[in-house]
């Protein structure tokens, strides 16, 4: 494996100078080194911004360096022992490397890794002819070691230099003909890989890893030269063209990782000659064509992973071949064809992802054949029939994803995947189109012992909430949305103590939002939300939860990651929104859109204080905009367009990143985003205007406006409810009107004149609130 050869080399250094300190009895004299490998320790404590733990540094007199915390010496009877390694890895170490180190002359290891050092490896370091073992990896060193920097490493055989910010080209290390372990990854390095200069040098090379820097142009050729390579990584950098005929010359070749790069072009049928790989990445490029029927010759493959590619065409029949595959990925390509690979064949295949192709037929009965599998995703698919029965034989599984193909029979599916005891996670979205019921609780459904996340969304499923997933005591995560079911939200949802994520809208769900859901512990601090010892840890897997347009749709790996959300939206609630959500402090997602909800929106919900998203927008609610809610620190999108809100919107916290679509819809509404606030008269003004002249006066222009505003609402009110999320009033304003300003007063009228009849009674503003509304209106244009 690719850490062999530097753990060797440790453990041989180690056991030498363990050999040689025990050989003496147990009384030991101090071990002295030489008077310059003496200064060179010093001269390196001193670049740093605290000694070494440990180290005697105030003691001048102690010259027995040989017996401090990670410095080895060899063995010198009668005199001064020579430092051969210096092994200081994580240490917490702080500072620079200082160059008195070139001083260790005879120094074979030095391994500085996982510390916070910074500035460049001295130009002496690079010149220890004597240096076997050079690792100062996963620090914050810096500058280049390309071109102009003399390396003189003869000795070497291991050279880490990862995770650092080094720039430049990469380093090509002359003569150094033993250099087994070459590992560049993770740092800045640029411009072409020199694939036959690091194999002319160094042709002894068994891992080569130049990962996740800027290397760009052609895949290189020379590769071909390194006969003893096992591992080649190259992934996460830009590296383009096609692959050359000479790497699939490297017999040897084990491990070969290029994934995340824009490598094009077909995969060759030489890819045979690779007899010795096991695993092989070729994700997140732009292969073509293709794959070669060529697995046969490749029986010791345990990984293929070339996910996000353009290959096409159906499955070579040899992949049935790889016995020991335990990892097969192809997702997101364009294969077709029936899923034509003899599971019974491939009994250690572990994870299989072919989701996102054009594969047709119906899913393979033999894939339970697989008695180690435990994620298995074949969505975004054209496959048809029904879940086999086998399925109910598939106990290792505990991911399945089938969504977006054509099955059918949804009381047969969870019938079949019920009794699946590692079985926690089913996604089923966007199946079952032909008018299913949604499984009642006489369909024998009361399985699922481990399930944690259920997603049955987007399949037109009539019925109503099911009783039997009030008995999935391990649900995580819940998502029934974009069906048709109806009835009451079930209080019981608020009884599952670990539910966190839960998804019921785009429904045709009534009555009010039940007060169990104010309490579930899933949302609130202190409650059962992650870190379960139970949850499935599979690398990789997608779930794609789809939320409404309040927040856009993102991809999740792991149920731990789902953001905790209330989705309740795009149904037919009534009722108020309960002041009790107010104590919710782990929602991070609350959406109660596109009901007909009504009532104030209460200042409670400034509790929520870990709330990113709310989405009030499309009800009747009235009253102000709370001004508590400024206190909502984490509020990054926040609507309540299209109600009967009033009065001014709240200044402070995250109100001003909010935009003036947000608000809209509520003619009475003023301050920032929205109208201009009438201005406050002074008292003697405000003493005047309660004559009752004026008060008669206004009040007959205010009855006016009113009848003409509701006559023209009558006329198309139907129009103005399927239009008012377009901001298409202005099709029902009369053109006479204008453009600009007076045009936007008369849709705002038109608001206050839809809000008086609105269908909810208790939406509908008194008269007193309609003066108002109109004073506001007028005041705002004066």
């Amino acid at each position: 494996m690719a850490w062999w050869s530097r753990a060797v080399i440790l453990l041989l250094v180690w056991s030498a100078i363990l050999l040689s300190r025990s050989g003496n009895g147990a009384a030991q004299q101090p071990r002295r080194c030489g008077a310059g490998d003496l200064a060179a320790l010093r001269g390196f404590s001193a670049g740093l911004d605290a000694a070494v733990d440990g180290w005697p540094i105030a003691n001048a007199s102690d010259d027995g360096c040989c017996d401090w915390p990670g410095v080895l010496c060899n063995d010198a009877p009668g005199g001064s022992a020579a430092v051969v390694g210096l092994v200081l890895p994580n240490r917490t170490l702080r500072g620079e490397v200082a160059a008195s180190l070139a001083g260790l002359a005879a120094l074979r290891v030095l391994n500085l890794s996982s510390n916070a050092l910074r500035g460049a490896i001295p130009a002496g370091l690079l010149r220890l002819r004597s240096l076997e073992v050079l690792d100062v990896s996963a620090n914050a060193l810096a500058g280049g070691l390309g071109p102009g920097v003399v390396i003189e490493l003869p000795a070497l055989r291991v050279f880490n230099v990862s995770g650092n910010a080094f720039n430049g080209s990469h380093p090509v290390l002359p003569g150094s003909g033993n250099l087994t372990e070459y590992d560049v990854s993770g740092t800045n390095f640029g411009g072409p890989v020199d694939a036959a200069a690091l194999c002319a040098e160094s042709p002894a090379l068994r891992v080569l890893r130049l990962s996740m820097n800027r290397l760009s142009d052609a895949f290189p050729v020379g590769f071909g030269q390194c006969r003893s390579l096992t591992e080649l990584s190259l992934d996460g950098n830009g590296i383009g063209g096609t692959l050359p005929d000479d790497l699939f010359g490297v017999a040897s070749l084990q491990f070969l990782s290029l994934h995340t790069n824009s490598i094009s072009g077909g995969l060759s049928p030489r890819l045979r000659n690779l007899s010795s790989i096991v695993r092989l990445d070729l994700s997140f490029n732009a292969f073509s064509g293709p794959l070669p029927d060529v697995f046969d010759a490749l029986t010791g493959l345990q990984e293929l992973s070339a996910p996000s590619n353009n290959l096409s065409g159906v499955l070579p029949a040899t992949l049935s071949r790889c016995r020991r595959l335990r990892v097969l990925n192809l997702r997101n390509n364009s294969f077709v064809g029936d899923i034509g690979l003899d599971f019974r064949a491939l009994k250690n295949l572990v994870y299989l992802d072919l989701g996102v192709n054009s594969f047709t037929g119906p899913i393979p009965a033999s894939l339970p054949e697989c008695r180690g599998m435990t994620a298995l995703n074949l969505g975004r698919n054209k496959l048809t029939g029904e879940i086999p029965a086998s399925f109910a034989n598939f106990s290792s599984l505990s991911i399945l994803s089938l969504t977006g193909n054509s099955f059918s029979n949804v009381s047969s599916a969870l019938r079949t995947l019920q009794s699946l005891p590692n079985l926690t996670s089913l996604v089923l979205t966007k199946n079952f189109h032909g008018g299913e019921e949604m499984p009642s609780d006489d369909a024998g459904i009361t399985g699922f012992p481990s399930i944690q996340v259920l997603v049955i969304a987007n399949c037109e499923l009539h019925g109503a909430i099911p009783s039997w997933v009030a008995g999935l005591r391990k649900l995580r995560a819940l998502d029934l949305s974009w069906n048709r079911l109806a009835g009451p939200i079930p209080p019981w949802l608020g009884q599952l103590d670990r539910l966190f994520y839960l998804d019921i809208s785009n429904n045709s769900l009534q009555g009010e939002i039940p007060g169990s859901l104010t309490r579930m512990p899933g949302f609130v601090a202190g409650g059962t939300h992650g870190g379960d010892d139970d949850e499935a840890q599979v690398q990789d897997f997608p779930f794609f939860m789809r939320r409404n347009t309040s927040v856009q749709g993102r991809q999740y790996n792991q149920v731990n990651n789902f953001p905790p959300s209330l989705v309740l939206s795009h149904n037919n609630l009534t009722g108020g929104v309960p002041a009790a959500l107010g104590a919710l402090t782990k929602l991070h997602i609350v959406d109660l859109s596109w009901n007909k909800l009504s009532g104030p929106i209460p200042p409670e919900l400034s509790g929520m204080t870990s709330l990113e998203s709310l989405d009030l927008s499309h009800n009747s609610l009235s009253g102000p905009i709370p001004a508590s809610l400024t206190r909502l620190s984490f509020l990054s999108h926040f609507d309540v367009s299209q109600n009967n809100l009033s009065g001014e919107v709240p200044v402070g916290g995250q109100f001003s990143t909010f935009s003036r679509g947000d608000f809209e819809g509520n003619p009475f509404l003023c301050g920032i985003h929205v109208a201009r606030c009438a201005r406050k008269d002074p008292p003697q003004e405000q003493e005047r205007s309660t004559s009752a002249g004026v008060v008669a006066a206004i009040s007959v222009g205010t009855a006016l406006l009113l009848a003409v505003a509701v006559a023209v609402t009558w006329r198309v009110w139907s129009k103005r409810q399927e239009d008012n999320a377009r901001g298409r009033r202005g099709e029902v304003v009369d053109a006479s009107v204008g453009e600009g300003r007076h045009r936007e007063e008369a849709g705002r009228v038109l608001d206050v004149a839809c809000a008086c009849v609105s269908e909810n009674p208790k939406a509908r503003p008194t008269a007193q609130q309609v003066v108002e509304w109109l004073d506001a209106i007028a005041a705002a244009a004066g």
